[in-house]
């Protein structure tokens, strides 16, 4: 298992080097202090997981996360002295997977990655693809938004699949009974806004993915 640690206080890095050693001996740890070194790293290496700061020289954790998350899935644990629920809310929209406040505990951390990994156990990042939050696996009928494992129904994957594969394209509620439940099918109109607020139930801070046109239907595409 390879994991980054980036913290520009040495003696932090060096603290959570120490406490992530003893609960992962064979564990391949390395350290960082800014976030252009950060960025470089993951752009050469693979990592199982990312302990990010927020606060670092030359680029701040936000920024870094939102450039990893452009190619990658790696599981990623934010540490920051922001605490305002802003901040926080910044960060798992950009689609951290915790967000751990300072000052904290060492061994709190730690139960934070076994609790992350563990969510990682059986899909690995080369299975999904990302848009967005959302990381999905059409095959194998898995979702997850900011990480968190969704269900969806089968009608509720066909819509998701349709509009995830036609980025931006609007359908009209004839458009999708069409499309989905079929030429022959003799349902109403409703049928379609039912099944589109449980989609958006469920993908929850993903929701606004799915837009309504006005008068003319549905369209999905992540917010800018």
């Amino acid at each position: 298992m390879k994991i980054l640690i980036v913290e520009d206080e040495k003696h932090l890095n060096d603290l959570l080097h120490d406490y992530v050693i003893d609960a992962y001996p064979h564990a391949n740890i390395h350290q960082v202090y800014d976030g252009l070194s950060a960025l470089h790293k993951v752009q050469q290496e693979t990592y199982d997981l990312i302990l990010l700061d927020v606060m670092l020289p030359h680029m701040g954790g936000f920024e870094v996360c939102q450039k990893v998350r452009e190619t990658s899935s790696v599981p990623l644990i934010m540490l920051s002295a922001l605490n305002d629920e802003e901040n926080q809310l910044k960060g798992y929209n950009l689609g951290i997977d915790d967000y751990v406040t300072k000052p904290y505990s060492p061994k709190i951390v730690i139960k934070k990655i076994e609790a992350v990994l563990a969510r990682y156990e059986n899909t690995t990042p080369e299975d999904m693809q990302r848009y967005g939050i959302i990381d999905f696996n059409f095959t194998k009928y898995k979702i997850f938004v900011n990480k968190i494992a969704i269900e969806l129904s089968k009608k509720e994957w066909e819509l998701f699949t349709l509009f995830v594969q036609n980025i931006g394209r609007v359908y009209t509620r004839e458009d999708l009974l069409n499309l989905v439940w079929g030429y022959d099918f003799y349902g109403y109109d409703r049928t379609v806004d039912t099944h589109i607020k449980r989609l958006r139930q469920k993908l929850g801070a993903a929701a606004s993915y799915i837009k309504t046109v006005y008068k003319s239907g549905y369209k999905f595409e992540k917010d800018e």
